[in-house]
């Protein structure tokens, strides 16, 4: 038989998964629907395929124009791990890209990749043409979609290897 306590109980009970799933639920809709987390996310989960020169050396230091749109989205990484290294996000004005592992433009001309193109560091922007001026990695929107594009040549260039299992979740690789 079926009570009244017992009824309050269950409807008690399935309420409160309701509302733990909304808790769980909204936020991954609040991040999928702000473009530049997303782009944040994607990035993070790029370096996890990426090594680096000396990469036992401290944290990695990741650095992003300090006017780019995502800049505040990727102080949300800093402080978390990638491999055997933290990542410490810092903001950058102009050309200051001396002591970054990494350099996220943005939306960069060709000029501005090459200053930021150095030895040991992964060069990363926006934008379908950012392989062609020189990045290593470029993340580009097809359709509702962000997706990656690797340019090994640059890469190999910086010293930079880049997973297999990330070229072949490319989007486009440059040789």
């Amino acid at each position: 038989m079926f009570t009244i306590s017992r009824f309050s109980k269950v409807l008690g009970k399935a309420v409160l998964t309701l509302a733990t799933g909304a808790l769980v639920v909204a936020p991954l809709a609040a991040q999928s629907s702000d473009p530049e987390r997303l782009k944040a996310a994607i990035v993070f989960n790029v370096l996890r395929f990426v090594d680096l020169p000396d990469s036992g050396r401290g944290p990695m230091v990741f650095c992003v124009s300090a006017n780019d749109p995502a800049a505040r989205s990727f102080q949300a990484f800093s402080g978390r791990a990638v491999g055997s290294r933290t990542v410490s996000v810092r903001t950058v004005r102009n050309t200051a890209f001396n002591g970054c592992d990494v350099v996220y433009l943005g939306s960069a001309s060709s000029r501005a990749v090459a200053n930021a193109s150095a030895s040991g560091r992964l060069v990363m922007g926006d934008g379908r043409s950012f392989i062609d001026r020189g990045g290593s990695v470029g993340l580009v929107r097809m359709g509702s979609q962000i997706r990656f594009e690797i340019n090994l040549d640059a890469a190999a260039k910086s010293n930079v290897r880049i997973s297999s299992k990330l070229i072949r979740l490319a989007a486009r690789v440059e040789r």
